[in-house]
């Protein structure tokens, strides 16, 4: 799934057996996302 910048995810949390993957849903949708892909606000 490639998703728009400013796409809202939900229920976010991180995989505590990969530090470099963060959990969430996207649409219903659950979704694992790439750190490196993140920016921070």
């Amino acid at each position: 799934m490639v998703a728009k910048q400013g796409t809202a995810v939900r229920n976010i949390r991180l995989d505590h057996e990969n530090a470099e993957y963060i959990e969430g849903k996207v649409d219903g949708q659950q979704i694992v996302i790439i750190t490196k892909y993140v920016k921070k606000t």
